[in-house]
């Protein structure tokens, strides 16, 4: 059974376009890993979505993963830094794009 990856990195107050970019790179770097992708601006599907609301459905789709992938800009987000957290307590792997590609298969395979 393939291992969910979630992708937590900073969506409130990006540009819209270059945050879709941006998930979309992780979610493809993901699945071509051979890993589910679970992208947050999927999960939420709503860009009307309160940040309340938003993170409520992260946060669920969060616990049904294996592993956190974090994008580079993560820390300069209170959703992302929340989803770490989550992640930390839950004993999650968790893995920045900054780490090479072969420690993160080994790592969470």
């Amino acid at each position: 059974m393939k291992k969910k990856i979630y992708i937590a990195g900073k969506v409130t107050g990006e540009d819209r376009q270059a945050c879709i970019d941006k998930f979309q790179k992780a979610t493809d770097l993901v699945e071509i890993m051979g890993f589910i992708a679970v992208n947050p601006l999927e999960v939420v599907g709503d860009w009307s979505a309160t940040w309340t609301e938003a993170m409520k459905k992260c946060l669920k789709a969060l616990f049904d993963c294996d592993a956190v992938l974090l994008l580079d800009d993560w820390h300069f987000s209170e959703g992302a830094k929340l989803e770490h957290e989550v992640a930390v307590k839950l004993k999650l792997p968790i893995f920045s794009t900054k780490e090479p590609n072969k420690w993160f298969l080994k790592k969470v395979s």
